[in-house]
């Protein structure tokens, strides 16, 4: 390599370093990110007015295997508000959804509508 091209601005040369002096540092991490995974499970149910709720998790990362289990009972207006509110929130992505397909459909006049009926 050119001793132009390695210098910046500096009057001294850069000198090769001996193989004792170089530090090598292995990686933190051992494992491979290829060998992982994460499992989830979650059910809610309705049975005889009371929200029944299961759940179970189980993941291995970095060597270790971890598994979590849930299961309670809530009030049955606890499910009925969770299903009103996923109704909701898939109605107006359906909206979102076609909105744009409305512009295709053909224009009608409030007035039309009063004088067909």
């Amino acid at each position: 390599m050119r001793k132009d091209v390695t210098r910046k601005g500096a009057s001294k040369d850069i000198n090769k370093a001996s193989k004792g002096e170089i530090e090598v540092l292995e990686p933190t991490q051992k494992m491979s990110p290829f060998i992982s995974f994460h499992y989830s499970y979650k059910e809610i149910s309705s049975v005889n007015g009371q929200t029944q709720i299961r759940s179970q998790e189980k993941r291995f990362a970095n060597g270790k295997l971890e598994s979590e289990e849930f299961e309670g009972t809530l009030g049955g207006h606890v499910y009925e508000r969770m299903v009103s509110d996923m109704q909701r929130h898939f109605f107006n992505q359906m909206e979102a959804l076609l909105k744009p397909f409305s512009m295709f459909l053909p224009y009608v006049s409030k007035d039309i509508e009063k004088n067909s009926k």
